[in-house]
Order: structure tokens, then sequence, then C-alpha cells
């Protein structure tokens, strides 16, 4: 029995969609390596999006159509989620089946592996291929190791592109958004005859910037304590160049220090004019106390960006030659490459002072209390300097490269045999700036400045401090406007890291009928494959020598590993529309091996009637980073030190963990599929993953909360604040469980002349049962974000749909959607426990779209939409101000194509 097969509807087996051929062609269903079964008697709950579904949502990338998929929770990338994590320099999109993480869900184009996008760790979607190349996206939805290996244990999205079309295809749109246009023209041809065949697209896609200082929501005070204006250490008492107190707007800071000092004779203050005007910056008091003693909080919200401004370039081509009958030979060529720019805060926080932080002598002329003092916060603030420097520009250029050559063809009888080399490879270089400590030092001491001859170990020939080339340089904020742009931008060092990532896969695989029995085919598939995958890093020597104010330390980094893998699939319908399904796959990673098993149950009990079940063990192994004794990577969080109070953000510093285990899952499927009248088809699935031996990373507020003294928190040893904290990766006792209802239903009917289509899919939430290494929690209606969450868990809102109507005219088409995700509790920040006051509410969105068809053959089309036609903004959440994983803060957006074909 066919499942559904359109947007956004799921729960059954869906009908494999292709364009019409001249002759005809075996389809293998995403999910199995049969080709002699048809799909309407597989087991598997599959969504498929067809080539005019996906046209329907007016989406700009196949990225945002995971917004149209309620089994897919917490993407990410492409997006700003201080909380979460995810590129938010380029534009990226990453799947997440069930919430179990993008590594649980297997991307594919046109059934092959494509590697993960160099620096996040997940195959980026919108990389894929030129949207007008789509010809169906299918999601199975119950796990498909035993298929495919490791990495599909939630699930796998699979893209197939339009290896039969012939002519020409063309399309513009246009996205007006506020602040944030966006637009993306693309082009298909294909030529061939009856022995070759190849298929070219195209497609250039520009999006600009958007701050979170355009959207209401996202622009609030979000503080930070390490800022600019800054905190003064004061190694002695004030005193002006006579001996006199030192008073500065009305404040005695002298007779602050008398009465204040600690043991060691320092004092800690706030810079004079922290909270003034245009600073962003806000003065927090100890209690009682007089100004200059507390904290001076600054916000870096307003200049961070929602998402970055990104061009992008995509070409694809298949092509398909006939080398004899029943024989061909096939390739895939697709090339991708971006260019991104972030535009963030004009300097990043400080974290890393050493032994003592930047020191700032008495000589120094812009010192006014007349003895050495250490600068806690930043180079630069959000004012810049000299009017200009309001953002630094963070810049990503992308390159990836997916080629495939492959044969296939008729072996004997109905055996048929598929060969396949495939390379993928992607790489990415992230350009940024940061403070550079030792530059920032010799500034202080007056040999700051482009052409200062200053060496590392001290000044040069002809350097003097303050004379000549060489210039001093204030933290004070009151001196902005009085510094050389040249010193400022000097102390802004140039750094990069170049990530690349590469799959070499070979893979062979026969299907075919292996014996009759009862009348009923044994239908058989075995194959091998062997993998080799690549990944290193390569760092800038700021990143490297650990000098940057904020990021880093870094190492460079090389992994090879290498993957090989047996397979069987067998089908038999043991009577007339009973079909049983079991599979196996042996992989071995050479430490560590595993078998997936699978057994899936299909029974068409009448014509109107299907049910279905499947019982699989998925394995996942280690990422090979994981899996080493180095350190993998360093990044930054917004973390709360308990021993002090502050928040700010500070260097995590992320650890292999050799000792390592592959985690397993057990994956349960049991659904129905009923046609209870002509054209109405109604599906419900329930649906199961128990996780054993998660792997999981250590949350670096729960590391610091657990214990701040530990050795894993590295701390200035003057002023004893926080600047890195190191965790890394463990395998949980058990893991993430969850379990949910998939109903999904769709209605055809006339009214009239005008065709009506109604149609629903939701994702209801029974279980997501978290494991934090200590304890097991239930997140359902949670953010999960507690200080002890995993980074793995994702917001687990109970409900989610996508429903619509469309209406079809003659060449009018009507189509509108709404899209639901329930809210849930804001538990940011507190300990596992504590009962969260706080709620994000849920977003409830409508979306609409006009198309009108004309000329001859209804070849060109003209289409007008909106997405979030109401203009709904996102309910606030802590910290970041809405939460990806459940609404955006766009707003309207209202679109415009044009398309022809010939």
């Amino acid at each position: 029995m066919g499942g559904l097969s359109g947007l956004a509807l799921a729960g059954a087996p869906a009908m494999a969609q292709t364009a019409p051929e001249t002759k005809p062609q075996e389809i293998i269903v995403t999910g199995s390596y049969l080709g002699n079964v048809r799909q309407e008697d597989r087991a598997s709950p599959i969504v498929s999006v067809d080539s005019k579904a996906l046209e329907k949502t007016g989406v700009a990338s196949i990225g945002d159509l995971t917004r149209f998929i309620p089994q897919n929770v917490g993407s990410t990338g492409g997006m700003q989620d201080l909380q979460k994590g995810g590129a938010d320099t380029r534009d990226t999109r990453s799947a997440n089946l069930r919430g179990l993480g993008s590594g649980a869900t297997l991307v594919l184009l046109n059934g092959r592996r494509v590697t993960p996008q160099a620096g996040d760790g997940y195959v980026n979607l919108n990389s894929l291929t030129p949207d007008i190349a789509v010809n169906r996206v299918e999601t199975v939805l119950d796990g498909a190791s035993s298929t495919y290996g490791a990495d599909a244990v939630a699930g796998v999205f699979n893209l197939i592109t339009n290896t039969k079309f012939t002519g020409v295809k063309m399309s513009a749109q246009f996205i007006s958004m506020d602040k944030s246009p966006a637009w993306n023209v693309q082009a298909m041809v294909g030529l061939g005859n009856d022995r070759i065949h190849s298929v070219f697209s195209a497609s250039y896609r520009f999006q600009d910037n958007l701050q979170n200082g355009d959207r209401a929501v996202t622009n609030f005070f979000n503080a930070s304590t390490t800022g600019y204006p800054g905190r003064f250490v004061l190694y002695g008492r004030p005193q002006t160049s006579t001996g006199g107190n030192v008073i500065i707007n009305g404040n005695n800071y002298t007779a602050l220090y008398d009465a204040n000092k600690a043991a060691n004779g320092t004092l800690t203050v706030v810079d004079p004019n922290c909270g003034l005007s245009g600073t962003s910056s806000l003065y927090l008091p100890t209690a009682g106390a007089t100004f200059g003693l507390g904290n001076c909080a600054y916000s870096y919200q307003a200049q961070n960006p929602i998402r970055p401004q990104s061009k992008s370039l995509n070409i694809h081509n298949d092509t398909t030659f006939e080398v004899a009958p029943g024989h061909t030979i096939y390739a895939e060529l697709s090339y991708y490459h971006q260019d991104s720019s972030r535009y963030g805060v004009p300097s990043y926080a400080q974290t890393h002072n050493g032994a003592t932080p930047p020191l700032m002598p008495a000589s120094n002329p812009y010192n006014p209390f007349g003895v050495t003092i250490g600068f806690l916060g930043r180079a630069i603030g959000a004012q810049g300097f000299a009017g200009t420097y309001q953002y630094r520009v963070m810049r990503d250029t992308v390159d990836q490269q997916h080629y495939v050559l492959g044969a296939r063809g008729k072996l004997f009888n109905d055996w048929k045999y598929a060969v396949s080399a495939t390379y993928s490879g992607s790489h990415t270089i992230a350009r940024d700036k940061d403070t550079d400590m030792n530059l920032f030092q010799a500034a202080l001491n007056g040999y700051g400045g482009p052409n200062c001859n200053i060496r590392f170990n001290g000044a040069g020939s002809g350097a003097v401090a303050g004379a000549g080339n060489c210039l001093y340089y204030s933290p004070f904020q009151s001196d902005n406007a009085k510094q050389d742009p040249s010193l400022l931008y000097n102390l802004q060092t140039d750094e990069f890291s170049d990530y690349k990532n590469e799959y070499f896969v070979g893979e062979a695989v026969a299907n075919g009928s292996l014996v009759t029995i009862n009348g009923h085919s044994l239908d058989v598939a075995v194959g091998v494959q062997a993998r080799k995958e690549k990944s290193r890093g390569i760092y800038s020597d700021l990143l490297l020598s650990g000098f940057g104010g904020f990021i880093g330390p870094a190492r460079n980094y090389s992994y090879t590993r290498n993957v090989k893998s047996a397979f069987v699939e067998a089908n038999y319908e043991v009577i007339d529309g009973l079909n049983v399904n079991a599979a196996a796959r042996y992989e071995d990673y050479g430490g560590f091996n595993s078998t997936a098993p699978k057994l899936a149950v299909n029974w068409r009990v009448l014509p109107q009637i299907s049910l279905r079940g499947s019982l699989s063990r998925a394995f996942q192994a280690p990422a090979i980073a994981n899996s080493s004794n180095a350190l993998i990577s360093t990044g930054v969080g917004n973390i709360t030190d308990p021993k002090d109070g502050t928040t700010t953000f500070r260097t995590i510093a992320t650890y292999g963990n050799p000792n390592l285990k592959p985690q397993t899952a057990d994956v349960f499927n049991f659904g129905a599929t009923f046609l209870p009248v002509p054209k109405m088809r109604l599906s419900v699935d329930f649906w199961q993953f128990k996780y054993n031996n998660q792997i999981q990373t250590q949350g670096a507020q729960a590391v610091i909360s657990a214990n701040p003294n530990s050795s894993a928190v590295i701390r200035d040893t003057t002023t004893g604040s926080a600047q890195t904290i190191n965790v890394t990766s463990f395998n949980a006792t058990s893991g993430t469980k969850t379990s949910g209802i998939d109903v999904a239903a769709q209605y055809g009917f006339n009214v009239g002349k005008v065709q009506v289509t109604l149609r629903d899919a939701v994702t209801y939430l029974l279980k997501y049962d978290i494991d934090t290494g200590s304890v097991v929690y239930d997140g359902i209606g949670y953010r999960n974000a507690f200080n002890q969450s995993p980074g793995s868990a994702s917001a687990a809102p109970r409900w989610r749909s996508v429903a619509g109507a469309d209406f079809a005219y003659g060449t009018h088409d009507l189509s509108i959607t709404w899209r639901y995700t329930s809210g849930v509790l804001d538990d940011y920040g507190l300990n596992l426990g504590a009962a969260p006051t706080d709620r994000i509410k849920a977003f409830s969105v409508f979306d609409v779209q006009y198309t009108k068809s004309f000329g001859a053959d209804d070849r060109f089309s003209f289409t007008a939409g909106m997405i979030n036609a109401f203009d709904t903004a996102p309910g606030f959440a802590k910290f970041n101000g809405y939460l990806p994983s459940i609404s955006d803060p766009f707003g309207r957006q209202i679109y415009a194509r044009v398309g022809a074909k010939f």
C-alpha cells in the first residue's frame, strides 16, 4: 500500500516518483538496496517531498526544508545560537531527526555519502545541489544503520536529483525581508538520446546579513563582565603627579583605595566612564558601595548577527552512457563555493591574560592613577573608534567537491549489479581577528602601532616609547577618540583556521531473486563498501601560540580512518500482501566492529488497510577526532563562575577520549495506513529510540559548576578569574530515550472546477529522557539547557505540526501552510531540579503562495508568496532572544519567483 508522498506528509512508505522516460528503469528507493520490491511493500516510514511540493514552500534553500518536516528537531548552523553552538559565520544547516543530534542523521546525495562540511561536523544541506535539480527528497524515519551503516541511527535524509530531465528550465526568486533581502537564480539544461544523457544545473544565491539590533526580540542588554569600558586592578595607592588624591568625574579613587584595598594591596575598580551613554555598558555596583566598586557589564548583543551575509555558487551534473545493452556507466559531479561574512562586535573579550592582566605602567601618559594598573576588558567597545570599525568581520570560504563514477547493469536472469567510486571533499577557511596580547602589552608600554620596531624580546633598534612611530595605547574609554586608528587596527591580528574533510568510498552491490518459494520470490541484495575518512585542521600562528586574547590555543591535527563494511538484505512475500524484510550490516573500524541488524514487516490486510513494523539495532562509532587523545577544538561559551558570580565568554577546550566506545541504539516502529475513501489517506506510527553507551560531550558550565577548583578549570593566577574550561567526550551509562507518535493525513476533493487538497503532518512526543552521565531526567516540554544538560540534548516541544490546504484551478495554484511548534519551559542557566518560571511560547505561523502558469504548455510561471504572513514574533528565550529549534526571528518574508521551461 502506497504511503504519503508530499510536503511534510509522513508515516507510511512513500511511492517513488520519477519523471517520464522512454525505457523502464529500476528504482532503488531510500532505505533499501533491493530493486525488485515495490515501495508500497516496504515497511519503513518515509517522508517524500517532490520538486513540486518543494516549490510550494517558497524556501530559498534545501536547509530551510527542515522547517517543514516535523520529525526534524534542533537543526544547527546558519543562525546564531550562542547557547547550543553551530556555525553562524557561514550559510549552513544540518538535519537532525528526532532531536538525536546531527551526527545521528545520515545525509546522502543520490544514495551516496557526502562528507561533513569542514569545520562544522555535519553535512551542509545547502551545499548538496541546486534546488532546481532536485527530483525528490526522501527521509527515512526508523533508522537505517543496517543498510547504510553508522550515522544513520535516527534515519536518512536522501536528496535525489533529476537525472532524466530534457530541455531547459530557469527560475529567479527574490525574497524581501526587513534588513536582510535574499535572491536566488538558477538554471538546468538536459540533453541526450537513448544512449547518452546529461543534466547540468547551476545556482547562485545571495543572502544579506541580519543583526540582533535589527529585531526587537534579539535587541536587549546581554551582559558580559569583560567589556569596554572595562575594569582596572590598582596595584598601588593612586596619586597625582604632585602626590594628591586622584579625583575623576567627582569620584575620589585614592580615598576609595584606602578604604577598600585588599590584603595584597590591590583594588579593582570600574572605568570612570562605565555606564556612559553610547558605550553599551552598565555599572553594576557592589551592594552599598560608592561608584567604582563592582562591575562594568557590557552588552555585545546588538552588534552580533542573527545570520551572516553569504554568496553561494552551486553546480551539479549527472551523466549516463549506455555502453552496451543493459550496461550503463554514470558520472556525477558537484561543486559548491561560498563566501560569507559575519558581522560581530568590534573586538573580543580578553580572557587570556596569563599570570597577570595586561599592565599599564605609571609612565603611560594616559594613566590617570599614577601607579601601575592591570586592565580587564577588551580593546574596542561598541562605539568603535574614530567613527569607524562598528563591526569585526569574520570571513569564511567554503569549497566542496563531490565526484562519483560508477556502472550498473544486468548480471544474469534478473540479477543486477552496481559499482561506484566516490570522492567527497570539503575545505573551509575561517578568517577572523583577535587581540594579540603581546602587541597589546607593548602598546601599553608605548611601543604600539604598525611601524614601531618591536620584537618578541622587546624594543628593537630606534624604538622609543611614545616617540616617532611608537605609540601609547589607552584602555580608558575617555581616550577612545584620541587613539590613532592605525594603533587600534594593529592590535587586532589576523588569524585563520583551515579545515579539510575527505571521503574516499568504493562500493559494489548485487541484487536479484535468489529463489522462488510457493510462488513468491525471495529477493536479495548483497554488497561491500570500503571507506577512507580523512580530517585535518591547520591554524595560524596566533591561534597556535595561545597569545590571542579570546580564542585558542589550538593544535594542528590530522586523522585518517579506514572502514570496511559488508551488508545483506532480503525480502520475501510470505503470503499475498505480507512482506518480511531483513537486513544486516557488518562494519569494521579497525579498533572495533559491530553488526547492525533490522527486521521489518509490512502487511496489506485489506486494500484499504496496511500494517507495518520494524525493529533494528543501530551502531555509531565515535568521530575520528573524538577518539583521539589530543586537543581537538577550542571554542567559547558564556560561562558563569560560581566562585565570583561573573558571567562572560570563556574558552572551552575540547579534548578527545581514546577510551570512547561505540554507541548503539535500539529502534522500534509500528504503524498503519488507512485508505477509507478515494483520495483520502491516513497514517499513524509509534516510534521509539533507546540509546546505549551514548557518546556525549561534557557541558562547560556543568564542569565548572560541579567543581570550580578542579584541574579542568584554568584560572588567572592573579585575579582568580576562570579563563579556560577543559571538556571531553564520554559514554553515558545509557543515553537518550525518546518515543512519540507521527500522524499524517491527506484528503483531496473537488469543489466545482477547483481541486482541493487538505494535508497535515503531526509529531507528538511521548518521551525524551536525557542522560547527563550521572542522572536521567524527563526533558519533554523543556528547553534542556540546564547547567547539567549534555550538549547533545535538544529542546523537546510536545507538539509539532505542518498543515495546509492546496487549491488548483486551471493555471492557478494557491497553497496555505500552517506551521506550529508548542512552547517549552526555559531552563537556561538553572541547575537540574530547579523549577523554571519562564516559558518560551509556541511558534505558530502561516505561509501563503500563489502561482500563475501561462504560455504554451504552461512553460512560464509567476509565483508570489509570504513566509510568516502575519509577521509573528518568536517567543523570548533567555540569552539568545529566541530558540532556533522552535522559531526564527526573521519576521514576514515576501517573495516573488519567475520560471520558464523549454
